[in-house]
Formats: structure tokens, sequence, C-alpha cells
């Protein structure tokens, strides 16, 4: 059966992203054509970001106040109405003119994931650290899991609704990204990349713990190997 694209539900986490987040939001509501909607999971910002999202006619904002990256990723799928769900950070750092590009990557393979690649970037804007710890992670992740991904730390997909609904997770934070690709790897889910492009982060701080971060990716890909 091949796949089809009814309504789109893009899901943004944010926490204090009061100078990205309009940009992030209304270029996708403008370059995307299929039906969609757009849900912003706020983690109790300060700095205006609830405001900001509210003044927009074309913003869904819903509250979720226990901090943690996976936690507002499935607050706002939970709540989604679309059959194909994308995730994306409201940083302003991923190129969501590339959504368009991503479902039909996602109709072409009939693919249930579709996850765009930084690793292709030829501003490398990455950072050289994030850049070769994230080569170190998806490396042993294609390795223990015989996958051939590029950036298994994109938080930039495509995602099958139904597919989504048919893996638990329980990942709270970070590594929630990655125990998604172990749940569909082991339901046989179809996975596939393009290549997209990534932007330095022109206001605000960086969420990301990286040691705290890299420990429980590492963690959550043992714990998948020995729960079956």
């Amino acid at each position: 059966m091949n796949r089809k694209v009814d309504l789109v539900s893009i899901v943004i986490p944010t926490l204090n992203e009061a100078g990205n987040i309009l940009e992030a939001v209304t270029v996708v509501h403008e370059e995307l054509t299929h039906p969609h909607e757009i849900i912003v999971v706020d983690g109790n910002s300060t700095d205006g970001t609830q405001e900001i999202v509210k003044s927009t006619n074309f913003c869904k904002l819903i509250i979720e106040p226990r901090r943690g990256y996976g936690r507002a990723l499935k607050t706002g799928m939970d709540n989604a109405k679309g059959n194909v769900i994308i995730m994306v950070d409201g940083d302003g750092t991923y190129e969501v003119k590339h959504i368009g590009r991503m479902l039909d990557k996602m109709i072409q393979e009939n693919a249930d994931m579709v996850l765009a690649s930084r690793m292709y970037d030829p501003n490398k804007a990455m950072g050289f650290f994030n850049f070769v710890g994230n080569k170190i992670i998806t490396f042993c992740f294609d390795f223990l899991y015989s996958q051939y991904l590029s950036d298994t730390q994109s938080g930039f997909r495509a995602i099958s609704h139904e597919a989504i609904n048919n893996v638990r997770l329980v990942e709270g934070d970070m590594a929630f990204a990655t125990e998604m690709l172990i749940k569909f790897t082991k339901k046989n889910y179809k996975m596939v990349e393009i290549q997209s492009t990534y932007k330095i982060r022109r206001y605000g701080k960086p969420k990301l713990q990286k040691f705290k971060s890299t420990i429980e990716i590492f963690t959550t890909m043992v714990k998948g190997l020995v729960n079956k």
C-alpha cells in the first residue's frame, strides 16, 4: 500500500526560544503545501515564547510543565491529528523548508520515517565536536542495529503516525530520538534519509547537555540490545 499524506502535524518543542520561534513556524506555515497543523509544546518559557506563539493564528500551543525533550515531543504527538508527524526543533537551526522534500521521500520510498541528515552540510554549521560526537554515536547505532543511517541524532524527522503509535517510547529527554530508532528497527519499519543543511543558532542558548545526553543515549542503545 502506497504512503499517503492526508494531514501533516508539525510538533515543535520549545523552551525560551522567543528569538527563533516566530520565523520557524512562519516558514513552515507558508512553505508547506500539504494540509497541516502546527503544535508548539512549550516547557514553561519565561522569555515571551508562549505569547509569540499565541499571537499567530495558525499554531496550537500546549504547555508541558515536565521538562525534557522527549516528554515534550510525546505530548505533541499524543495531540497530533495528522497521519504524518514532523518533529523539528524551534531554535531555527534546521532547514524547515525541506519538509516538502521529506514528505516526497516518504511517499516515493513508502517509508515509515524520513530523517534529515546534516552530515552533508557544506557549511559544517554543527561544529566540530558535535559533528564528531554524532558520527561516533551513529556508527555505534548502525553497527549494533544493522542500519545504514548517517545522522541518528537528527531532530528533524517525518514519521508515520500509525508507526509511532505502534511503539512504546519511555525516554523523557534527548535519548528519546535514539529510542525511537531502536523501536522502529525492531518493528522492521523502513527508515530513510534526505540530505539537508544546518544553521547556526542566532538567538538564545542551546539546551543540550552533551555529557549527560551522551551517557543516556549509549545507555539506551545497550538497553535496546538487552530488551528483546
